[in-house]
């Protein structure tokens, strides 16, 4: 009997290098999100595990009978390639790193350690610096990081590993490691910050300073304390205005209130909302959230929650 043929047919092999293809391709998109520096720990989580899945496909088709040997596969290798040192480059250890700063840094600032959000935000700021560095060399005809940053990289990851950042993270200490002096500075600045906003919004008359402020009427996003509301209706009172003129606002500051805090570019353009349930953590993030270089701010409160 005629033995059958165990090659496939050109149209059998133009499908499977189209697929070989597809996926190089959509592999080397995913990639892209590892070459960000202000990538997400969903998204590097996500392009950590489907940057693999698609290598593993990829060598299955290759094994296929014809399709190394297509002419058009070492295209899709060149992506395929691409996409594996992405992966496995410094920045996305040091993205993971900074996806890991992140949460922690959140997780500190719920139990009220400022020492541990100031060092998390700062080495998430370092890695993310890094990482920008890392995608601007190419563009300066450079392979990659100088001695420098690899330096600083390596630096990096052993401050994180003392602070238990990283998987092979020494153990945390109740004691918290030695940080620079002017880590300390800004943590105590922060600290200094939360018993300031305890009393809670800060009067947004300019030459007042007092905090436990009140929504007024008449003036639009207005915060002012007693004394300010006395002083701004007897002023207005001799403009010819009607006496109290300026009250407050009923349920100005409710307890199960919302509030919302806008940073904004002073300068320029831009703008950030942040959602609180105290008037204390809203203040809170409106002197301490630095999202712009000059960044100016506005809270509103909106209606009690339903119980």
């Amino acid at each position: 009997m005629p033995q059958l043929s165990t090659l496939p047919t050109a149209a059998e092999l133009d499908r499977q290098v189209h697929r070989l293809y597809a996926v190089a391709r959509r592999a080397r998109t995913i990639a892209g999100i590892l070459a960000h520096p202000q990538a997400t720990g969903d998204g590097v989580t996500y392009a950590s595990a489907r940057i693999p899945r698609a290598l593993s496909a990829a060598r299955r088709l290759l094994a296929l009978p014809g399709v190394a040997d297509h002419e058009e596969t070492p295209y899709a290798l060149s992506f395929l390639k691409e996409a594996e040192h992405q992966l496995n480059a410094p920045s996305t250890k040091l993205l993971r790193l900074a996806a890991a700063a992140r949460q922690a840094a959140a997780r500190a600032d719920d139990a009220d350690d400022d020492l541990r959000v100031v060092v998390f935000q700062h080495i998430e700021g370092r890695c993310r610096f890094l990482i920008d560095a890392a995608t601007v060399a190419p563009v300066l005809g450079r392979r990659g990081w100088t001695d420098r940053e690899h330096q600083a990289s390596d630096a990096l990851q052993q401050q994180a590993a003392r602070w238990g950042l990283t998987d092979d993270a020494d153990d945390v200490r109740p004691t918290p490691p030695t940080v620079p002096a002017y880590l300390s500075q800004q943590a105590a600045e922060r600290a200094a910050a939360r018993a300031r906003c305890a009393a809670g919004i800060r009067c947004t008359e300019p030459t007042c300073l007092a905090y436990g402020a009140v929504k007024v009427t008449y003036l639009g996003d207005s915060w002012l304390c007693a004394d300010c509301i006395k002083a701004t209706n007897t002023q207005l009172e001799a403009e010819g205005r009607a006496p109290e003129t300026i009250r407050p606002v009923p349920g100005g500051t409710p307890e199960r209130g919302r509030y919302t805090v806008t940073l904004y570019n002073a300068i320029g353009k831009g703008a950030r909302s942040v959602k609180c349930s105290t008037p204390q953590r809203a203040q809170f993030i409106a002197e301490t959230v630095r999202p712009f270089n000059n960044t100016g701010y506005t809270i509103h409160a909106t209606a009690p929650a339903a119980n």
